[in-house]
Order: structure tokens, then sequence, then C-alpha cells
């Protein structure tokens, strides 16, 4: 097939979006967790096909085939958004996109088997494709974290393709003489479209594979270091938080808490194994419905269970160990009969140097308070007045 030079380039841009297309589907295929990817490709790859075709098209063919291509644009569009949306736990509400689909495609058939109006086509497809774009705008604004770059730039750089879409005719016939409309996918004012289109996709592929990346990245890290079973730190992550924790003289005082549920042996030989994974669970919860989001709770293995509390002194970290056995008197978890009771030990923590000193000042509290009939709460003031 012997084709212009300009048409060559004209084809080399779709066949790149494929490509995009196709990388987001290989991801996929090695992270099957990040079910959002699929969609995301098929945002990619529908357009460029349409895109491809209609690089070859003369006008009497883009007017024959515009309710085809618009389809393929139209969808892309909508899987682009429905995996944005899905990524971030949002909507691109189906319904309202049928809706927009279905009027700028009827809008197509009008002006192009009825009458041949090119500038209304180019205009509906545009404003169905920036309301399409725009369907989960809201879940995306509502949750931007502040702290985090690389995701408010992926959802900047997706409402600029919005905007992107509305910009374009616009621009085309500002820039473009009335006298070229008939050879609109042979003008230079197409390829510049494409090439536009080009690296706005290449640039949101890469924050997108970016973002997916560092995704990845901390499902590993959570699930290293969290437990199973509570989803609490483990030990290892306990430690490896606690040193920087401890290292923040803005977080200073702290404090340690041990924490050890009573006669779990008891539940486990009595309503099995499953009755004591709920009991941990639930002892889990309470600890962290009572701490702040900037203290550490850890499962260190077992049924006992450690925290690390800043801008705290002894009085302040015995009412949180107060309100923790409060609340725990009542709660009833439903795989065993009664409460769950536990056992504390509590000591005040001066610095990292002092970690090791402090869980081995704390363990002894626990027995103590084991010792002392269990379900009460041992500090170092005591210990010493003893």
């Amino acid at each position: 097939m012997n084709l212009p030079s300009d048409q060559y380039f004209a084809l080399i841009v779709p066949a790149g979006m494929i490509l995009l297309g196709l990388a987001l589907l290989a991801c996929w295929w090695v992270l099957r967790q990040q079910h959002y990817l699929p969609w995301l490709a098929a945002g990619f790859i529908l357009p460029s096909l349409a895109l491809g075709a209609q690089s070859l098209m003369s006008n009497d063919e883009l007017a024959r085939w515009s309710v085809t291509t618009g389809i393929l644009y139209l969808g892309g569009a909508w899987a682009l958004a429905h995996g944005l949306a899905q990524r971030h736990g949002g909507s691109a509400h189906p319904r309202v996109a049928l809706l927009i689909g279905v009027v700028t495609l009827a809008v197509l058939y009008r002006y192009s088997v009825l009458s041949d109006e090119l500038w209304i086509r180019i205009y509906a497809l545009n404003t169905g494709l920036a309301l399409m774009y725009l369907l989960p705008a809201r879940c995306l604004l509502r949750r931007a974290e502040r702290h985090d770059r690389l995701e408010r730039l992926l959802r900047m750089s997706y409402l600029l393709s919005a905007v992107y879409a509305v910009l374009r005719p616009v621009v085309i016939a500002i820039m473009m003489p009335s006298g070229e409309i008939a050879m609109l996918s042979r003008s230079g004012y197409w390829l510049l479209t494409l090439a536009g289109a080009l690296l706005l996709s290449m640039w949101f592929m890469l924050v997108l594979l970016a973002c997916t990346t560092r995704d990845v990245l901390h499902t590993l890290r959570q699930e290293r270091d969290r437990d199973p079973l509570t989803h609490l730190l483990n030990r290892r992550a306990f430690f490896e938080s606690a040193e920087s924790t401890l290292r923040d003289p803005r977080k200073a005082p702290w404090a340690l808490l041990v924490c050890d549920i009573d006669h779990f042996k008891r539940v486990n030989d009595t309503w099995g194994h499953a009755a004591g994974d709920q009991v941990l669970q639930s002892v889990a919860r309470v600890l962290l419905a009572q701490v702040r989001h900037d203290d550490l709770v850890a499962r260190f293995g077992g049924e006992e269970f450690m925290l690390l509390l800043s801008r705290a002194d002894l009085a302040q970290a015995q009412a949180i160990a107060r309100r923790i056995q409060l609340q725990l008197a009542h709660t009833r978890p439903s795989a065993i009969e009664g409460t769950v009771t536990a056992s504390f030990g509590l000591t005040p923590l001066a610095s990292h140097e002092d970690l090791l000193h402090a869980l081995d000042r704390a363990d002894r509290l626990l027995y103590q308070a084991k010792r002392s009939g269990r379900d009460r709460i041992c500090t170092a003031l005591a210990e010493a007045a003893r």
C-alpha cells in the first residue's frame, strides 16, 4: 500500500495508542488484582481503532462511518472513565453514559446520513466525549489526597483530557481556513490534533504506570508489614515504625502499653480456633478505636498486642488503657459466650535507645497484672511503689 507520508504519520499515532493499551493489558496479566487496568486498556485501544480508520478516509467516508467510529470513541471514553472511577472506588454512572451515548449517536446519524454537516458532527462527538470523561469527576475530586502528588497529577491529567476534547474542535475551527474543511482528514490541523492526542495519552500512561507501580509496592509492603488476621502491624513493622516515631521529638512523651487477652487458651479449647480468631479481630478493632492515627498498634504474636502511644504521659496512657478495658467489657464476640477481658502492662518510654528496656518493663508489668487476678492495668509507678 503506497500512502502519502502524512498518512503514515497519521497511522503511527493510533498504532502508538494501541501499544499503550496493550502495555496496560500486559500489566493486568501480571497484576490481576488491579481490575481497573483492562478498562483503561480499552480506553486506549477502542478510540485508536476509530482514529486509525478515520485517518484513511475521505470526508464522504467519514460521514458514512461516523456512527460506527462514534461508538468506538464513546465506548473508549466510557471505558477510561469507568476504569479510573473503579480505581478510586467510585462510579462512571453507566445509565448516564448510555444516555450521553444515545444522544450523541443520534446527532451523528442525523448529520451524516440525513444531511452531511461535518462541523456539527465534530462538535457533537467531542461534547459527548467530554461528558463521558467528566462522569467520574466527582469521585476523583472528592477523594483527592492532599499529600499524594502522583494521585493529584493523575487526576489533573485525566481532567485535562476532558478539556482537550472540548477545545480541540474550537481550535481547528479558529485556525483552519473554511476552504480546507473538505480535506480535514488530510490537513496539517488533523495531524496536529493527532499529535496532541498521542502526547496526552503518553503522559497519562506514564503517570498511570507510576501510580500503579506505587500501588503494587504499597500492597507488597502492607502484606509484609501487616498481620494477616487482624491487619495490625506485625513485630518487625512495629520496630521499624517505632524507630522513626521515637526519633521525632514532636511526638514526645511516649508510653508503651502491652495487652494480653485473658484465658485465651480456654477460648480456643472451648469454642475452637475460629472463635479464637474472631476474638483476636474484636480486640484489634477495640485497640484501633481507642488510639490516635499516629499511635502504633501491633500484634506481637498469639494473643499479645503492643501499643506505642505518642504525646501521652503515663496518666494519659493509663486513661487510654482504661477506655480499652471498658470497651472490651461491652464487646461480645458472637462466637463465644460472654465478654473478653485483657491484662495490661504500661510504662513510659524515653527514647528509641530505651525501647528494648521498655518492652522488658512492660512485659514484667503484664505478668504482674496476670498474677494479681487478670483484667488489670499495672503501671511503672505502681511497680515502683511496691
